[in-house]
C-alpha cells in the first residue's frame, strides 16, 4: 500500500530538537525530530495509544517544543526531552505542561521506542517529556511505577541519529562527576 499524505500539521523548528507531524491515512501519523545531529522519524501508534499520542501531538502543534533540549542521555539506557527549551545561555526554561495524561502501557519499552516520562511512585503523571529507549528497557520499565506509555517506534536510520547524539560530549558539574 502506497500511504499517501493527507494533511501537514504541524512545522516547528527546535534548536536541538523539532517537530513536524504528516497523517498518512486515518491511523499512522508520522513525526521528524529535526536535530543539529540529523532527523529522526517515528511512526506514533494512533490506535493503540491514542491518549498518549494526542497528548504529544498537542504539544507539538502549540509549538510548545519550539527550541526545546535533549536534556538526559543515559548509557545504555534512555535519551530523555520535552521538558526544556533553550534560551541562549546554560540555564533553560521548562516547558509549561498541560494537565497529566492517563497510562497506556500496553506496548513494551524495547530498543527504538519513545515512551513518556511521568513523577516517581504516579503511574498517571505524564505531561511533555518523552525518551527513546536506547536499548531493551522492557524488563524494568514496563514493570516500574505502572509501566512507562511507549506511544511510538524510530524508524529508517533514527537509531543511528540518537547515538550520535548519545556520543556527544556533556559537560559535568563537577571534577571527576560522570557525565548524564
Amino acid at each position: 500500500n502506497n500511504l499517501i499524505m493527507k494533511s501537514l500539521k504541524k512545522i516547528a523548528t527546535i534548536t536541538t530538537l523539532a517537530a513536524s507531524t504528516f497523517a498518512f491515512n486515518a491511523s499512522a501519523t508520522i513525526v521528524e525530530f529535526v536535530t543539529s545531529q540529523g532527523n529522526i522519524r517515528v511512526h506514533l501508534h494512533d490506535d493503540t495509544t491514542p491518549t498518549t499520542v494526542e497528548n504529544f501531538l498537542n504539544y507539538v502543534t502549540d509549538g510548545d517544543y519550539f527550541d526545546s533540549v535533549i536534556h538526559r542521555a543515559e548509557t545504555n539506557f534512555v535519551i530523555q526531552g520535552g521538558g526544556f527549551t533553550y534560551d541562549n545561555g546554560f540555564l533553560h526554561e521548562s516547558i509549561d505542561t498541560d494537565d497529566a495524561v492517563v497510562n497506556e502501557p500496553e506496548l513494551s519499552n524495547v530498543e527504538g521506542t519513545i515512551a513518556m516520562a511521568k513523577v516517581s511512585g504516579n503511574a498517571n503523571s505524564a505531561t511533555s517529556q518523552w525518551f527513546f529507549n536506547m536499548t531493551d528497557n522492557s524488563a524494568n520499565l514496563d514493570v516500574q511505577n505502572g509501566g512507562f506509555t511507549v506511544f511510538g517506534q524510530v524508524i529508517d536510520d533514527g537509531m543511528e541519529v540518537l547515538q550520535k547524539i548519545h556520543d556527544l560530549s556533556r559537560c559535568t558539574t563537577s571534577i571527576g562527576a560522570t557525565p548524564m
